[in-house]
């Protein structure tokens, strides 16, 4: 796993960004600020060789050194592949294989659903995952072929199937983009 943690000199006001990628040193980023040679010379000083030092370092240089680490949200992509990948090990019990072609069609997937829910991404997802979780209602060649291409291709066929299957078993509630 890799983590990022902003490093601001208090003094100087330079901020650096390190990199650990299981739980080691990877990288070490100038974002802004001052870093002359004597700066340079002394900076291993403050550096934490491993991620778990952190909270150590923050203790030694409290006031004059900061450390914090960077949250980064999940992207769109990662939320919908992540959506894909427990459909298919709760399905199979395995990890798919994801190939480039899988990417680019879970891409289409994503750019369709956002364009019939009005752009909203939190409608896109909801929506994929309600596609997901409906799978076991639609046609046994569906259910025997779960693969992002094949999904990707029949994307309107599935949906307008779980959508009249969700209308009769609902008495006729309506079907709606959400499923």
């Amino acid at each position: 796993m890799t983590n990022h943690y902003n490093i601001e000199i208090k003094e100087t006001k330079t901020l650096l960004k390190i990199t650990y990628r299981d739980k080691k040193f990877k990288k070490l980023e100038h974002i802004r600020g001052k870093l002359d040679k004597q700066m340079m010379r002394q900076i291993g000083r403050i550096l934490p060789q491993n991620e778990t030092d952190i909270s150590d370092f923050n203790i030694e240089y409290d006031g004059k050194v900061d450390y914090s680490i960077i949250v980064q949200e999940k992207s769109l992509f990662s939320m919908f592949n992540a959506a894909w990948f427990g459909f298919c090990i709760d399905k199979t019990g395995i990890e798919p294989k994801f190939t480039g072609a899988d990417g680019k069609a879970l891409n289409q997937i994503i750019a369709y659903l956002k364009r019939i829910n009005g752009g909203n991404e939190l409608k896109a997802l909801e929506t994929w995952q309600a596609v997901l979780s409906s799978f076991h209602k639609l046609d046994k060649f569906y259910q025997d072929n779960a693969d992002l291409k094949i999904i990707n291709s029949k994307l309107n066929a599935i949906i307008r199937q779980i959508t009249k299957t969700t209308e009769t078993h609902d008495s006729g509630s309506g079907g709606t983009v959400g499923l």
